[in-house]
């Protein structure tokens, strides 16, 4: 998944509480992003005081897109099985 995709493909699903910042390294409070550096993509996410946290990186724009997509994604998944958790 490269930029322009993930872009189109964040506004299907809920990313709150964080603001999604994409190619723009960000120092505001409750962020998740991926920025270029120095040949490396790298995946961040800033606390509520505004401290990045690189949670991962790669030489591939699709790997690290992806890899954010992904993480995006789980709380809906989370949420989903633990709505039916009940018929197990």
């Amino acid at each position: 998944m490269n930029r322009k995709q993930f872009t189109e493909a964040i506004q299907k699903i809920p990313t709150k509480p964080y603001q999604i910042k994409v190619n723009i390294p960000s120092d505001g409070a409750m962020q998740r992003g991926c920025f270029l550096e120095d040949g490396l993509w790298k995946v961040y996410e800033t606390d509520a005081g505004g401290h990045i946290k690189i949670l991962f990186k790669s030489r591939s724009e699709d790997k690290a897109f992806s890899w954010l997509y992904q993480l995006l994604c789980k709380p809906i998944q989370s949420k989903k099985k633990g709505l039916f958790s009940f018929w197990k």
